[in-house]
């Protein structure tokens, strides 16, 4: 009945206000009745010729119109929150380099959904993203995958493919070279830092020089990258490292080269339950397929 009261007072015309109500005449005149009778004052001045507010009527409008624009953005919320448009995700991810698309995404999410808040978690080499997002702890994962399928529990977005590194001493014969071949390395000792719960680098590995038919020995190591590295330039190792996960800056006494070959070996993935209840994460993976969409075309009509 408040928004009854407020079109009639606009108007001043109970025909106008019916039908713009979709009310038959009748049925408004008693709905405003019961109003004032419920109020105890009244709130209209009617005669033949004309429909005037009381003072009473100009002392409630003011107030019935507020208590109407609270209850239509309260309306709107709850309808933002059934459509998926609000509420929260739980996003996790390992510190990466080079690698634009995610925080971009994160930004443009954050502004097509102001009412969903997002929580970041920050993940140590040692913990497995993909293995928090099938316990529940994270709605979404932003982490390393390898070429193949994803098993049918999770569903992902890719968000930009990641080659390999070679990272050696400035001393190293190899050293200064933009990229080098896998049968070049395979003349080396490799060093290939593996974090636990992260996608099988040995098979990787296996796959990556045995198309080359060459057999390196390479040691596998659970140590952080910065161990890694020191290593590389005490002992005279090379380091294979996904690009992601080495420093954009660089590093004294170190030079990354990139391995030929190697650009579809790992990609940067968006990972969630196939299964998960929160509307928010659809909406994130269809935002981070968009993007990559959308950067995709751009490459391809840019000019050469």
């Amino acid at each position: 009945m408040l928004a009854e009261f407020a079109l009639l007072a606009r108007h001043l015309n109970f025909s106008r206000t019916a039908q713009e109500l979709n009310l038959t005449q009748p049925t408004l005149s008693r709905h405003i009745v019961q109003l004032e009778e419920e109020l105890g004052v009244q709130l209209f001045r009617r005669d033949r010729q004309s429909v005037t507010l009381t003072e009473a009527g100009a002392l409630f409008l003011p107030e019935a119109e507020a208590v109407l624009a609270r209850y239509g953005a309260a309306r709107r919320r709850l309808q933002e929150y059934r459509d998926g448009m609000a509420g929260s995700l739980i996003l996790g991810y390992r510190w990466t380099y080079d690698v634009d698309p995610w925080p971009g995404v994160l930004q443009q999410f954050r502004e097509a959904y102001p009412l969903i808040s997002v929580r970041l978690v920050a993940f140590q080499q040692g913990e497995s993203l993909p293995d928090a997002v099938e316990d529940g702890m994270l709605d979404v994962a932003v982490t390393l995958c390898a070429g193949e399928a994803l098993p049918s529990e999770l569903q992902g977005a890719t968000l930009c493919p990641v080659p390999l590194v070679a990272a050696m001493g400035e001393s190293h014969p190899l050293a200064g070279r933009a990229a080098v071949t896998p049968a070049e390395l395979a003349r080396e000792r490799l060093l290939v830092p593996q974090p636990r719960g992260s996608v099988s680098f040995p098979g990787l590995m296996n796959r990556l020089f045995h198309s080359c038919r060459v057999s390196p020995a390479i040691t596998y190591s659970g140590e952080r990258l910065e161990e890694a590295l020191l290593r590389v330039q005490l002992d005279n190792q090379l380091a294979l490292i996904p690009r992601c996960y080495y420093p954009d800056t660089p590093q004294p006494g170190l030079w990354a080269a990139q391995v030929a070959g190697t650009t579809g070996l790992f990609r940067l993935t968006a990972l969630a339950r196939s299964d998960s209840p929160n509307p928010a994460v659809a909406l994130f993976l269809r935002l981070c397929r968009a993007e990559v969409k959308r950067r995709h075309m751009s490459q391809l009509l840019s000019p050469e």
